[in-house]
């Protein structure tokens, strides 16, 4: 799966000078994506050519070179080996240094900013894998950011000893559990009581699937009235937002105007929910069948007023973080099934994903494109297995 998909790197913002550098995981490969003096990004293998140790240990930075802590092989910061210690007495001058240095995924390409990795050569175009249909959303908040995205803060990072795949089928538009798993966020008045069903959901290509599409005017019309709680300047800011992806995209994308949940396949799950939440990437890094790192990195909009940022970034945290009401909820579920799934009786059983089969396709909205369902349905889970199962059997030879 890991070697043979594109996998989200880092984004444009976090790496403006030559030598700015940012690591991440590919799968379980730990790597460095570092700018070098061109101006090309690469994405370097976090592991030193001597015995594997990692050369980088900060999540960024920069740097003219990565020195390996353990014997002090040393690498510049676009990848080949350029000093080894005593290397006349330990390796008399044989050492072909030409050869060792730091292994380089083949394939590096960026959308609109954000840079994603392949480890394999022969892959399809970044912009094929991500699918124009999906594209069609996620342009929405990329190109309707007055100032352009920009990371917020540091990416937080904890551990939920449970399955990445749960993490990211549910995102990938599980509506469903809302009601239920964040029920008490609904009692206690934090969240609006509005109607869900009115929203869709829609499953791509490869995988992908995102939930939480409202219907055409309904995100501008809750964006409006939630600006008027923030007086004029914000209420200018979310027409001036919904007209910029009318000009620069579609008024059938200005009509959508903000989106809920999604998933790119893999582990690459995102949410934004209008002007007043700030759009948030999670990446759910597997560390063996039980466990996952959750990855979690801020973006905001650098044209939105202060007041609107401060709210945006206070809702991420009360909500979605690690320490958040939907963050901890979620958490929980994943690891739960992950221990109930390990005894003897329950691994022979199978799980139910049949909520809508039968149904696809009843939903007809010309406007939007994807397999558009209902707010309750498991199309979009059937979808991401179905290619997790095409790419678990195919043959690769």
């Amino acid at each position: 799966i890991f070697t043979r998909t594109w996998l989200y790197i880092g984004h444009d913002s976090q790496l403006r000078k030559p030598g700015d550098y940012i690591t991440n995981v590919m799968g379980e490969d730990p790597v460095i994506a570092t700018r070098g003096s061109d101006g090309k990004v690469r994405v370097l293998l976090n592991s030193c050519r001597h015995r594997g140790m990692t050369v980088c240990s900060s999540d960024q930075g920069n740097a003219k070179f990565f020195r390996c802590p353990y014997h002090g092989w040393t690498y510049s910061s676009e990848g080949p080996l350029v000093g080894v210690p005593r290397s006349a007495d330990a390796y008399r001058n044989e050492l072909d240094k030409t050869r060792l240095g730091l292994v380089e995924v083949p394939r590096v390409e960026t959308y609109k900013g954000f840079i994603f990795a392949n480890w394999d050569a022969d892959a399809i175009p970044l912009i094929d894998y991500l699918g124009r249909d999906q594209l069609w959303y996620l342009d929405i908040p990329i190109e309707g950011a007055l100032g352009g995205l920009e990371v917020l803060g540091p990416t937080m990072k904890y551990v939920i000893p449970a399955n990445w795949k749960l993490a990211a089928e549910n995102f990938a538009g599980d509506d469903y559990h809302v009601l239920y798993t964040h029920g008490s966020a609904f009692q206690i008045g934090f969240l609006p009581d509005y109607d869900i069903l009115a929203d869709y959901i829609a499953y791509f290509d490869h995988g992908h699937g995102m939930g939480d599409i409202p219907k055409p005017g309904r995100g501008l019309a809750n964006d409006l009235m939630m600006a008027e709680h923030f007086g004029t300047e914000a209420v200018d800011y979310v027409k001036a937002y919904n007209q910029r992806i009318a000009d620069r995209l579609s008024p059938e994308q200005a009509a959508v105007h903000g989106l809920g949940e999604g998933n790119v396949f893999p582990n690459l799950s995102w949410i934004k929910f209008g002007c007043f939440h700030v759009f948030g990437l999670y990446q759910w890094h597997p560390k063996g069948p039980g466990e996952l790192e959750v990855w979690q990195t801020t973006f905001y909009d650098t044209g939105a007023p202060q007041h609107v940022k401060d709210y945006a970034r206070s809702q991420m945290s009360q909500e979605n973080a690690a320490a958040g009401i939907f963050g901890q909820d979620d958490g929980e579920n994943f690891e739960k099934i992950t221990e109930s799934a390990r005894g003897a009786v329950s691994r022979t059983l199978d799980f139910n994903y049949t909520m809508g089969m039968g149904h696809e396709g009843e939903i007809d909205e010309p406007t939007l494109p994807g397999r558009i369902g209902p707010h309750y349905s498991e199309q979009n889970h059937r979808n991401f297995y179905r290619y997790w199962r095409q790419l678990m059997t195919e043959d690769r030879a």
